[in-house]
C-alpha cells in the first residue's frame, strides 16, 4: 500500500500531519508549504487523495494552527493554501478569507458582493477542503442562525466564540 507522504501531485511530495486542538484532532495535507486540505476526519483525507496510509510529517501549517487555537487569531492570515477548486469557488474562499477574526458575514451579503446568488455561495463554502484557514466557518445564516457547517455545528459554534473571545488579543 502507499504511504500519503509518498503520494506524488506533479514534482511536488504530498505531506501530512495532525494537530491535537480543543475540538478534536484535524488532519493536515500540504504540497510545499502550501496546505490543501484540513479535516477532523481522516476519511475525508482519503477521499480527496484516495486510498493512502497516513504517514506524519511535520508541517510549518501545524505550528501556525496551534497558535491559533491559542488565541493568535492572526497565524492563519498568510499561511499558503492550495485548495483546487473551480474559479467561482477560489473567488469565494479568497473573499471568506478577508472576513475578520470574531466577525461573521451572511451567504446574502457574501453573494451581493459578488454578483451571484446565496446558494451558490453556500455550495462554494461547503466544498472548501481548508476549513478554518479558509474561514468558512465565520459565514452564517440570515438572522444569525449557524447553518451549513461539514465540521458540525458545535465546533462551528466553539470557534466563533473562540475568535470572539480571542478577538481582544488582536494586534
Amino acid at each position: 500500500m502507499l504511504r500519503i507522504d509518498e503520494v506524488q501531485s506533479g514534482p511536488a511530495l504530498l505531506r501530512v500531519d495532525q494537530v491535537e486542538t480543543p475540538i478534536g484532532t484535524l488532519h493536515l495535507a500540504a504540497v510545499g508549504d502550501a496546505l490543501c486540505a484540513a479535516a477532523f476526519e481522516p476519511v475525508e483525507l482519503r477521499r480527496r487523495f484516495g486510498e493512502v496510509t497516513p504517514r506524519r510529517a511535520p508541517l510549518s501549517a501545524s505550528d501556525r494552527i496551534r497558535a491559533y487555537f491559542e488565541g493568535d487569531l492572526n497565524a492563519l492570515d498568510d499561511l499558503p493554501v492550495d485548495p483546487g477548486g473551480t474559479g467561482f469557488q477560489r473567488t469565494v474562499w479568497a473573499l471568506l478569507r478577508k472576513i475578520p477574526a470574531g466577525e461573521t458575514r451572511t451567504y446574502g451579503q457574501l453573494a451581493a458582493q459578488l454578483g451571484s446568488a446565496a446558494r451558490a455561495v453556500g455550495a462554494a463554502n461547503g466544498a472548501n477542503p481548508v476549513g478554518l484557514v479558509i474561514p468558512c466557518h465565520r459565514v452564517i445564516a440570515t438572522g444569525g442562525a449557524l447553518t451549513g457547517y461539514a465540521w458540525g455545528i458545535d465546533r462551528k459554534r466553539w470557534l466563533l466564540d473562540h475568535e470572539r473571545r480571542s478577538a481582544g488579543r488582536l494586534r
